[in-house]
């Protein structure tokens, strides 16, 4: 029998405030409501897909061994997971919370056939001095390109391709500021905060990434190769970037329901390290960046159901960014359908979260601080 539960994710989420002005005093509580009080459960369906795809500029055609049959060469390849469904629940004491979900059974193709992926995710956020800070950790593992295709000439008829060798491996960490204290990001795309009237804002985002691709075969099949390119042998890829991104966001609300959004374009520097079959290089390029994330739903003191979309592209092209032998693209997006309730905390959990809060804020102030002690206020979150 097939085991249903192939993968347990786990995602901490915990809000650290660093200042003394905190988040509560920040924020125009005209436009914005804590939930500091409530207690919150819920359950989450969300779908967070990694495509991959190389190219390596290959000519257009090729001749079988008989040198009279010519065919069409596969220029991308683009490699997806057969399976990044996943379901879970959330609980939540205020702005402090946990998450955990399981990979679900459900393949877009037949694992039979095309073979199983799997994928595991790890993240946390916070907010000090003004900056919203999201990390998150990612693995994928098995990887498909379905198109029916002849990816070697070795081959006897057309076929999907199929690497369950290839990983991949993610760390994300990003700081937001937005300029107007009216905008609740934690509201638009956290639910731990609820958004009670419209509003728009500008923001800049500073963003470091570091991704790692590996496979025990070169990423591109025989017929998507250059055979005047070195790179086309390349097993292996670590890419190393800073952005800096600007942009404009806004939430528009009415009634309960609302619908939200963020919009940043940017530039950065990036760190390239491979290996092929001559060797290991590394070089260092510019990049362009792109933000995206979208929000929408029903968010009330008690009831909240949310759908939310956030699309991320990594680009590296070599070997530099206007003479492109080898281009690999990595585009993150994930759709997530979010469901949950609030119930009124008891006097004595109230309490404890305060205490943790506090912990967590002598804690960050003693990190960031150098150690000085700071006047302790009171976190209404």
């Amino acid at each position: 029998m097939r085991l249903i539960i192939t993968l347990i994710l786990i995602s901490i989420n915990f809000t650290a405030i660093c200042q003394n002005t905190a988040d509560s005093s920040y924020i125009d509580h005209s436009y914005i409501r804590h939930i500091n009080d409530k207690v919150s459960i819920s359950t989450y369906f969300s779908n967070a897909k990694l495509n991959l795809l190389f190219n390596n500029y290959p000519p257009k055609t090729w001749f079988d061994d008989n040198g009279v049959v010519r065919r069409e060469r596969p220029k991308d390849i683009l490699y997806t997971p057969n399976n990044s469904y996943l379901i879970g629940l959330g609980f939540a004491f205020g702005n402090l919370g946990i998450r955990a979900s399981i990979q679900t059974p459900y393949s877009q193709y037949d694992e039979g056939v095309y073979g199983k992926s799997s994928v595991f995710r790890l993240g946390a956020d916070g907010f000090i001095k003004k900056w919203y800070l999201d990390a998150e950790y990612y693995r994928y593992s098995g990887f498909i390109d379905s198109s029916v295709k002849m990816y070697d000439s070795l081959q006897t008829e057309p076929g999907p391709l199929i690497r369950d060798d290839i990983i991949t491996r993610s760390i994300n960490l990003q700081a937001e500021r937005f300029t107007n204290n009216k905008f609740s990001y934690k509201a638009v795309f956290k639910q731990k905060k609820i958004q009670l009237r419209s509003a728009f804002t500008t923001y800049y985002k500073i963003r470091f990434r570091s991704e790692n691709y590996s496979g025990l075969t070169p990423f591109l099949p025989p017929l998507a190769r250059n055979p005047d390119s070195k790179y086309g042998t390349m097993t292996n890829l670590r890419m190393n970037d800073l952005t800096a991104i600007g942009g404009v966001a806004g939430v528009l609300v009415y009634k309960g329901f609302y619908i939200g959004g963020l919009l940043g374009l940017g530039v950065g520097g990036q760190h390239q390290a491979f290996t092929l079959d001559g060797g290991s290089d590394s070089q260092f390029s510019f990049l362009p960046a792109m933000d995206f994330k979208a929000s929408g739903g029903y968010n009330t003191e008690r009831l909240f159901i949310t759908v939310q979309t956030n699309t991320e592209v990594t680009y590296s092209a070599l070997p530099h960014t206007l003479d492109q032998e080898f281009l690999a693209i990595s585009y993150f997006t994930s759709f997530e359908l979010n469901c949950g309730y609030r119930f009124n905390m008891g006097p004595k959990l109230n309490n404890t979260v305060k205490w943790v809060n506090r912990v967590i804020n002598d804690t960050a102030n003693m990190i960031f601080s150098g150690g000085k002690s700071h006047q302790k206020n009171s976190i209404n979150q």
